[in-house]
């Protein structure tokens, strides 16, 4: 038999942020940025939109049967990888925004078993270009130092950089988010150094409102219900989507407010997977 399994990409959802802003939430609590009366909906800060392109780099994804970053650094000796970048210094990096995208490097069908855990090694850099018209105003974001940062009504939009170096902004390095709750699960994400692949916590990693020595991110899922890879599965997909999310604008003035004056960057992602099962004889 043919062995046609394919990755395409696993997805994860996540906030990003830039390293001068601090706006960490699971997707589903961003709200769209809204056409109608207001561009922010209710006492939002922060609202999403697709962004017209959205590059990541990925550098390897896997399943595991319990949790591999229970402890204080990744741990794969229940993991299965499915995928592995062919240049882990740079990793596979893509503009997701067009749709489906082969990663290049090394896909390979998981083991037969039952998985709760699927978890996805990134970089910790994103780019996007994001432009957003309502009411016949277009919000176009743009970068400082190649950064993204301000947002005017001017344009035109700018290819920029964000930079995921903390969760929250606290006196000491913030490098993890867990608990966030999305259709089928929860996600956590890990900020780590690709060196040690450990835990970048406290503050012995960092100053106020940033981590030091990190270069990746890795998001772990707890699936509510387990994935099972059977004799009969060809294929295990997991399509990355960025439309309705990908890029932010934020505000810092009272709501409802039509002023995303604290300016712009990316936002978060979602996906979904699909298992494809051999046809019946």
């Amino acid at each position: 038999m043919i062995n046609i399994f394919k990755i395409v990409i696993l997805l994860f959802i996540f906030n990003f942020l830039s390293s001068s802003k601090v706006f960490a939430v699971a997707a589903e609590s961003v709200k769209a940025c809204d056409t109608g009366t207001h561009l922010f909906t209710g006492t939002a800060t922060a609202c999403r939109f697709t962004p017209q392109s959205y590059i990541a780099t990925v550098y390897e994804m896997g399943l595991c049967t319990s949790n591999p970053m229970a402890g204080a650094s990744l741990d794969r000796s229940t993991c299965t990888t499915v995928f592995t970048a062919t240049d882990q210094t740079n990793g596979s990096q893509h503009d997701f925004a067009p749709g489906d995208v082969e990663l290049v490097g090394t896909s390979t069908r998981p083991a037969n078993g039952t998985y709760q855990y699927p978890y996805i090694i990134l970089s910790n850099q994103f780019s996007i270009k994001g432009e957003y018209t309502r009411d016949g105003t277009t919000y176009y974001i743009t970068a400082t130092s190649g950064a993204c940062d301000a947002v005017n009504t001017t344009g035109p939009a700018e290819q920029c950089s964000s930079n995921l170096i903390q969760f929250a902004q606290t006196a000491a390095c913030d490098g993890e988010y867990t608990g966030a709750r999305f259709e089928g699960g929860i996600l956590n994400g890990y900020l780590m150094q690709n060196s040690t692949l450990d835990k970048r916590l406290g503050s012995g990693d960092g100053n106020a409102g940033s981590c030091t020595n990190v270069d990746r991110l890795v998001g772990v899922m707890e699936l509510d219900t387990a994935i099972e890879i059977t004799p009969s599965v060809m294929n295990f997909k997991f399509t990355f989507n960025v439309t309705g999310y990908g890029a932010q604008l934020f505000t810092s003035t009272a709501r409802p407010t039509n002023n995303p004056n604290d300016g712009g960057g990316s936002g978060p992602f979602s996906g979904f997977f699909t298992i494809t099962n051999a046809p019946q004889q």
